[in-house]
């Protein structure tokens, strides 16, 4: 988008301010002060909102889940494919979907090609956000038909907001091609969606069979990477593994599995290693996350810390004096880059190969993200000896430590449910560990990196709800110019947010807004 007279003529489209998942909950508005004064409360709190969100968006929808697993079931029976999609933390739960279905598969004699991911902008996408291609649902179609998709296949969208534009041009797509209808899963309610255009396209298509799974707001407003994408991931994830077990297994009986552990799970014991992680930042210094088998729910995490508070992206080995994240990822038994990705992914990249777009999201691009054992050395040579945030798994119990602090989580059951305790544990993690770094204030994020059309409007709305927080009063219109006069001069790391808030205030001690 270059100026703000371009994105105001298309505004309305995304201005989603109203989405129960963009809203601030009203039980974390003392998150950031909590993060710096009671880590314990704030986990406690957390996991209150993990709790309420799960239950609020699948009461009731045991038949649905049923139903999808069904699906699936059919689809292999007829020896078809079913594919899964999203756009940034939704991409990333599909991919990490089709690598634990292969792990479980190969378990179990399986056909391991049964299952297709993909995540806007390819697999380079896991590691590094492509500014804009969520805005365009041509791309999701193209995708799509790039990895064979044809008469018979299943797709199953996910997109927590329900208004992405890629996911809905690849749902649109498949519906057009598949007698098998794609299913569409979202986590707001449907009559907050209908005045965008682009979500009617999908609501009012016979072809096309959506489910709204609404968990309300999130801990920190608008990072639907935390409670929606859990709750997208457990109801896709206990279809699919459903269909994978046993016949007559019931796709419920998961969801059940991770409320159970959820509930039961003491998620205080990270505070001694949050408080560690935040230290090591604080003071300039680089941490290491050390994962094997658990490699992509490290990697989602660490990963999704840069859109999400403008944090240094991971550093690709190929880009000279290309800067150095906070953490990165290695994966100890492997000595190369391209086997990293393979334990990751757990088969072979799919990176795109689009004329458009050659030379700067293909393999060999993606093999200097480096997750093997040599990512050690490499980041000593660099910054010093790494602190090594270790994330392993034995005895029914997931085990994280760092600088000699430790934590174990309890956990039993199946292969999803590990990960999802590790998903939300990491999230926890993170979200507390930025917000004792000033990352975010109350519940808002200070640090939104404003890529795309809706993370420009989530930028905009956090401006207004702060000053709105001093006293002050604002309108849309004033707040984008400023912003995009913002972006102008802003700074890798800088706060979009701040930046814009400081030009208004200063307007305001000026006379020059209300």
């Amino acid at each position: 988008m270059s100026t703000a007279h371009d994105f105001l003529k298309i505004a309305s489209q995304f201005r989603l301010g109203e989405l129960p998942t963009e809203s601030r909950h009203p039980l974390t508005k003392t998150l950031s002060h909590l993060a710096s004064n009671d880590l314990e409360a704030a986990l406690r709190l957390l996991a209150r909102v993990e709790i309420e969100a799960l239950d609020q968006a699948l009461r009731g929808r045991e038949d649905d889940i049923r139903e999808l697993s069904s699906v699936i079931s059919s689809v292999w029976a007829s020896g078809r494919r079913v594919f899964f999609c999203g756009c940034g933390a939704t991409g990333r739960l599909s991919v990490s979907l089709e690598a634990l279905y292969r792990k479980e598969a190969l378990a179990r004699g399986l056909d391991t090609e049964r299952v297709i991911s993909f995540i806007a902008g390819g697999d380079y996408a896991l590691v590094r956000s492509i500014e804009n291609f969520e805005d365009h649902p041509e791309y999701g179609a193209q995708q799509l038909r790039d990895l064979g998709f044809v008469n018979g296949d299943l797709l199953i969208s996910t997109t927590e907001g329900g208004e992405t534009p890629f996911v809905i041009g690849a749902t649109l797509e498949a519906a057009s091609i598949s007698s098998v209808k794609p299913w569409f899963l979202f986590c707001n309610p449907v009559t907050s969606l209908l005045k965008l255009d682009r979500c009617r396209a999908v609501f009012e298509s016979a072809n096309v069979r959506s489910l709204s799974l609404p968990t309300g707001p999130m801990a920190v407003a608008g990072s639907t990477r935390l409670q929606a994408s859990t709750v997208l991931m457990l109801s896709a994830g206990s279809a699919l593994f459903a269909a994978t077990s046993a016949p007559g297994c019931d796709p419920w009986a998961f969801v059940e599995e991770m409320r159970r552990t959820l509930v039961a799970t003491d998620f205080s014991v990270l505070a001694p290693l949050i408080a560690r992680e935040s230290e090591a930042y604080a003071k300039g210094s680089r941490c290491l996350h050390a994962a094997d088998e658990h490699a992509i729910t490290v990697l989602t995490d660490t990963t999704e810390r840069s859109p999400t508070f403008s944090i240094a992206p991971f550093e690709n080995d190929f880009v000279p004096g290309d800067r150095l994240a906070w953490t990165y990822l290695t994966i100890p038994s492997v000595a190369r880059p391209d086997h990293a990705w393979e334990r990751i992914l757990m088969r072979p990249m799919r990176p795109l190969t689009w004329k458009q777009v050659a030379g700067k999201y293909d393999a060999s691009v993606m093999t200097g993200f480096d997750f093997s054992q040599q990512t050690v050395l490499r980041r000593r040579m660099r910054a010093g000896a790494p602190l090594v945030f270790s994330v392993e798994a034995s005895g029914g119990a997931l085990h994280l430590a760092i600088g000699g602090r430790s934590a174990s989580l309890p956990v039993s059951g199946s292969r999803l449910t590990e990960h999802l305790i590790l998903k939300c544990a990491m999230n926890m993690s993170s979200t507390l560990v930025m917000g004792r770094l000033g990352r975010f204030e109350s519940n808002l994020m200070l640090y939104v990196k404003a890529s795309n059309n809706k993370l420009i409007d989530r930028a905009i709305r956090y401006v207004r709800l702060l000053l709105e927080d001093r006293g002050l009063s604002s309108n849309y219109e004033d707040v984008c110019v400023a912003l995009f006069e913002a972006r102008l001069t802003l700074d890798p790391e800088d706060s979009i947010v701040l930046r814009t808030l400081e030009k208004m205030v200063s307007q305001s001690s000026q006379g020059r807004i209300a």
